[in-house]
């Protein structure tokens, strides 16, 4: 039926098999590093390592077959209505399916529909064998395949073909050749999207990850400490910093939301909040800012928080151009990082703080200040006895002597 074929005229279809082609050979490569430690991949626990994995997985990996079955969906109505496939692509990562004619304008919209509908069983499949599997890594890859084929079929597509207008969904929402249809394909699609967005953002996808079978157990009582007396503010706010680490940041917001509902004035909780809305993220969002504030109002008592709160607050001034305010933060970040504890004592935290300092004496032009604040850093960083800090340090020191005429 001449299915398969490359058109080598085509830009943007040699360009779709390029990328697929470059995909692919990712796809291969982390197959390969998954079968040679597949014993271990499928015992517990799930390590940060298997998560990174199971993420690549989820796209590299769950794609190609979805990408197959929603080109299946497609061609089987066309043979149902009496037609046949004359030309079809597969690039893993893309595909298509051409028929020998145009059909009715119910049946386009059912063609078109189809491959959505295909690469939706799919995903519901792959969940279904998965999401009880023995092994945590399986599961996971189970709920993150899930989120990934949902996002790429329901918004990722459909906005692909807004902008581009290749694709199914100018079908499928062609309101003026077929309203009916597409009026309740939007409503169920709406629905659907609202019901992933609420289940993202209880964490619903998440799971956590543990360095070892001790991390794993630890946490497992911490877990059961929390459910046990979730009114215990310090074993919940531990509950909270342990499903942030351990990869499951919406878990966490939504525990810490709970905790803070009840407990309003819990500076700790805001601080934590205030985290969890920066984490990810390359500058501190303005919401992480008031949480910052209002958590140095209520009062602080750990110097490490203290300090933690006024670093990201230099960070946030620093990035919208109040370098004194941002000055004065690190000051105090400094200050409070001096009267931390031996238990709780961070060399090399201590010795971002300067770095970060020196950096801002260097964006106003107070050299000798900057250099003070970075030959502070590099002495801390060879305490705590790092050497890719100690370096990059050094480096930066070099730096600042050249500048100053001392090289």
């Amino acid at each position: 039926m001449g299915c398969f074929r490359i058109d080598l005229t085509s830009p943007l279809e040699l360009l779709f098999y390029g990328l697929s082609l470059l995909y692919a050979f990712r796809a291969v490569q982390l197959a390969q590093r998954i079968r040679l430690e597949w014993s271990g991949f499928k015992q517990p626990p799930l390590t940060q390592q298997k998560m990174a994995w199971v993420e690549q997985g989820a796209f590299l990996l769950a794609i190609p077959p979805s990408v197959f079955v929603h080109e299946l969906f497609h061609a089987i109505p066309i043979w149902l209505f009496g037609g046949r496939v004359v030309n079809c692509g597969y690039g893993f990562y893309w595909g298509y399916v051409q028929p020998d004619r145009f059909f009715p304008v119910a049946q386009e919209w059912i063609i078109s529909l189809g491959g959505t509908l295909g690469s939706l069983l799919f995903a519901a499949i792959l969940f279904g064998l998965l999401y009880r599997n023995q092994s945590q890594s399986l599961r996971y890859f189970g709920f993150r395949s899930l989120r990934t084929l949902l996002f790429y079929s329901l918004i990722y597509y459909p906005l692909f073909t807004a902008f581009t207008f290749i694709g199914d969904w100018r079908t499928i929402y062609d309101f003026g050749t077929t309203p009916l249809l597409s009026g309740g394909t939007a409503v169920v699609h709406i629905a659907i999207l609202l019901l992933f967005w609420r289940a993202d953002r209880r964490g619903w996808f998440e799971m956590v990850g543990h360095k070892d079978r001790s991390g794993a157990a630890t946490f497992e009582q911490l877990a059961a400490d929390w459910r046990l007396n979730p009114q215990n503010l310090e074993v919940a706010l531990k509950y909270v910093d342990a499903l942030r680490v351990g990869g499951a940041p919406q878990q966490a917001k939504r525990v810490l939301t709970q905790i803070l509902a009840q407990n309003p004035n819990m500076a700790e909780g805001y601080l934590q909040l205030a985290i969890l809305q920066t984490s990810g993220k390359r500058n501190v969002p303005k919401t992480a800012v008031n949480n910052l504030e209002k958590a140095l109002h209520l009062g602080l008592d750990a110097p490490r928080h203290r300090a933690i709160a006024h670093q990201l607050l230099s960070q946030y001034y620093g990035d919208t151009g109040k370098a004194q305010i941002a000055l004065q933060h690190l000051d105090d970040a400094i200050a409070a990082a001096s009267t931390v504890s031996d238990e709780f004592r961070n060399p090399l935290h201590k010795a971002q703080l300067y770095h970060l300092r020196s950096l801002a004496h260097q964006r106003q032009q107070q050299h000798e200040r900057a250099r003070q604040d970075a030959e502070q850093a590099l002495a801390l960083a060879q305490t705590a006895g790092d050497e890719k800090v100690v370096a990059a340090y050094q480096r930066e020191l070099e730096v600042l002597h050249s500048r100053n005429g001392r090289a």
